[in-house]
């Protein structure tokens, strides 16, 4: 089976250089032949890749799509015309997107499904943590409150469900206030600023909560800039595990950082591999679990990327592996 990945960066990118070298790792296991199409975080670049690869004279069997810019309404209609199925990866509908595309299986037969993280999931576990890092301190308002603010990613859907799970953990704390939510485009330059602004406008900060971690690198600049220390004086942390993140943990800059979700391209291709053997399974709507890193467990956790000759994905496959009963998609059952 021919599976082609639409990839919205290339190798030098954090999250998605991890994601593709253990979508490779699981092509190998599964016996899938992967196409890896690099689109180097040029948006128009990623459109024109996507043309391209359906229109070919002999278009791959199979796409992975990451619904960024709002690529899948313009690309999964056309791909499935042509007898592409299509599973969407990493980057779920927007509330419009879902009203023009409807659901997998329904309007576009080749729309095999969708396997996203627990965004929501992961922006509340993240929030609990700092919250607890933070009440280790004595920073609080004149009311008594810990302050918490954040940096969201931009106008996406996992943006916007991690700000959920945050204001979720905020909500369930009756000492904690969240002061504002900004956005910072996922960038790091622009972190660093937003987070400058943060602490003028609301000098007892006592947590810091950004949607990924390359944000969270930024704000650590900016705390350390206005005389403070980064997971000492202001709890940080951020989404994604980027490779840095581990000794930012370690070292003690960063309080926590949620992931795993780098996982999701080598899931997609077992429920790929899945349907190919299996077609009857039907459509899929699945999420992969997050984990939470802390100083007490990172260095279990590092192991996923010292170790990954290890790992064997095969065993989650329903077709390879008869035990599986239903797919776990997690960082902790691939520990």
């Amino acid at each position: 089976m021919k599976v082609a990945f639409l990839n919205p960066a290339d190798a030098s990118d954090a999250f998605f250089g991890s994601m593709v070298s253990f979508m490779r790792r699981a092509a190998a296991d599964l016996g899938v032949e992967l196409e890896v199409v690099d689109s180097h975080r040029d948006h128009a670049a990623m459109r024109r890749n996507a043309r391209e690869l359906i229109e070919r004279t002999a278009p791959p069997e199979y796409l992975l799509l990451v619904n960024e810019q709002g690529l899948a309404v313009e690309a999964l209609p056309p791909a499935t015309a042509r007898g592409i199925k299509v599973l969407l990866l990493n980057e779920g509908l927007m509330v419009p997107d879902r009203q023009t595309l409807g659901n997998p299986g329904e309007r576009h037969p080749g729309w095999l499904g969708e396997l996203v993280p627990d965004d929501r999931r992961a922006g509340y576990l993240l929030a609990k943590s700092l919250i607890a890092s933070a009440r280790q301190g004595s920073r609080r308002d004149r009311d008594g409150k810990i302050l918490v603010s954040a940096l969201g990613g931009s106008f996406t859907s996992s943006s916007l469900l991690r700000i959920n799970g945050l204001r979720q953990a905020v909500a369930e704390e009756g000492d904690v206030t969240l002061t504002e939510v900004v956005p910072a485009n996922w960038e790091i330059a622009r972190a660093r600023v937003e987070t400058a602004k943060l602490l003028e406008r609301h000098p007892q900060t006592a947590a810091v909560w950004s949607a990924s971690d390359h944000m969270a690198l930024g704000a650590a600049e900016a705390i350390a800039a206005a005389g403070r220390t980064p997971g000492a004086d202001v709890a940080l942390g951020g989404i994604d595990w980027a490779p840095f993140a581990f000794e930012k943990v370690r070292e003690g800059t960063f309080s926590a950082t949620v992931g795993g979700h780098f996982l999701d391209g080598a899931w997609a291709l077992v429920l790929l591999h899945d349907h190919h053997h299996r077609p009857a399974m039907g459509p899929s709507q699945e999420k992969s679990q997050l984990a939470l890193v802390t100083r007490e467990n990172v260095d279990t956790y590092e192991r996923l990327f010292t170790r990954p000759k290890e790992i064997d994905f095969s065993r989650f496959s329903k077709v390879k592996n008869p035990a599986v009963g239903k797919y776990e998609f997690s960082v902790d059952a691939m520990l």
